[in-house]
């Protein structure tokens, strides 16, 4: 089948946030030959407020991570595909519709079901958009049949009910401008989360109902599936970066200082028994003691407000009943010791943090980087395509023509 695929290629993701752009860079051979190379990250530079200050300077933070993975792993690569999420993303559910023949009916075509779905697309989009992602939630058939493939229905009209992603397009633009002056193409755009569940969820958790968590700096993306299709997607302006700014005001200790604390000293939960411990805190020339339960206190208030949003969400979904494989938790924000547990009790189901099965990292690096490693995996998942597409184009002119037949036939008889 991949008969014009030569050697070995390097797809590499970059996830661009707030805080940090991290990075992954996957050696495949074939589909089923893919190893996880390196991942790592760097500072976020030149970007403020889901919009880019200083080109030179986040070009310059691109350009030093990829160049140095480049040279630590002694690969070459051009591509890099790019995700984004945070306030750079917006959802929205669309609706469309075209009419299919005047009289009679026909059966419905691949062709109809795309003009449809782009139809949607353009629908759900405003001016200043892009779209992402469209992801189709039913079919609906003359107004009587619901489906989820209507391929081969017959049909006078055919709607469709989508769920998309967007974004806009000038953020978007200026950091793929960044990358292009980094010296690398930018060879696919994705929201960062859905890329994450690409290569964390397996067909089983899809069709049984489950919630992607990815806590960032300061927004949560909440993804659900359901019957191996994404049927939710919602955001929470929360993230590791709340806690941060939390402690600083109640310790009045810079930011810098906040964000070790967090790291290493704090606990989302009240019954931590490391929470009677003292550390010692340099406030202006001087080490004072503060326990760590005046830590836990001051965040208190931001995990209580986080937990229920996050309950609420769900229940927005109207999916919360169905979620029998649990929540899934990535990102940095993730890693806050007793948070999941946090979570478990206010919305009592099981949660963990996310796992690649072609990782042998720890579970904390997976949580913070499975988005990075699933837009390097989205990267060759589109190039396959493209491949598979040139080999039935290359010897697969016959049974093209057969399809093009039938379609022309249902199309007018």
């Amino acid at each position: 089948m991949f008969d014009r695929f030569v050697g070995e290629k390097i797809f590499c993701g970059v996830d661009v946030g707030s805080q940090r752009i991290k990075a992954s860079l996957l050696k495949v051979k074939d589909p089923r030959n893919i190893q996880l190379l390196d991942i790592s990250e760097i500072k976020t530079n030149g970007f403020q407020d889901a919009s880019v200050s200083d080109l030179g300077e986040l070009a310059d933070s691109i350009q030093t991570l990829l160049n140095a993975m480049a040279r630590k792993n002694n690969v070459r690569f051009k591509d890099v595909y790019l995700g984004f999420s945070g306030d750079l993303i917006e959802m929205r559910t669309t609706k469309s519709a075209i009419p299919l023949i005047e009289r009679g009916s026909k059966v419905i075509t691949n062709t109809d079901i795309k003009k449809v779905n782009i139809q949607a697309r353009l629908l759900g989009v405003k001016m200043e958009e892009e779209v992402l992602h469209g992801f189709p939630q039913s079919y609906e058939v003359d107004d009587i049949n619901i489906a989820i493939n209507p391929l081969g229905l017959y049909g006078r009209k055919l709607e469709v009910n989508t769920l998309l992603v967007v974004c806009n397009g000038t953020p978007i633009r200026n950091i793929v401008k960044a990358v292009q002056q980094a010296g690398y193409d930018v060879a696919g755009t994705y929201f960062s989360a859905y890329a994450a569940s690409r290569v964390l969820l397996d067909e089983k958790q899809l069709q049984e109902g489950c919630c992607l968590l990815d806590i960032g700096a300061r927004v949560t993306n909440i993804l659900i599936f359901r019957d191996g299709v994404l049927k939710f997607i919602d955001k929470i302006n929360w993230g590791g970066r709340h806690v941060v700014q939390k402690i600083a005001d109640d310790l009045q200790v810079s930011l810098d200082l906040s964000e070790e604390i967090k790291k290493t000293h704090t606990s989302a939960l009240k019954t931590d028994q490391r929470n009677d411990e003292e550390i010692l805190v340099k406030r202006d020339s001087a080490y004072i003691p503060i326990k760590r339960e005046a830590i836990c206190n001051a965040i208190d208030p931001e995990i209580t407000l986080f937990v229920q949003s996050l309950k609420e969400a769900v229940a927005r979904s109207a999916l919360f009943g169905q979620l029998n494989s649990g929540i899934m938790a990535i990102g940095g924000g993730s890693l806050l010791p007793g948070l999941i547990e946090r979570i478990e009790e206010a919305l009592g189901l099981p949660v963990r943090l996310g796992k690649l099965s072609l990782s042998n990292h720890n579970p904390q690096s997976v949580a913070v980087y499975a988005p990075a490693v699933g837009l390097a995996q989205l990267g060759a998942n589109k190039y396959f395509s493209e491949l598979f597409l040139l080999n039935n184009h290359a010897g697969g002119g016959n049974n093209r023509l057969i399809n093009k037949m039938k379609e022309f036939y249902h199309e007018y008889f």
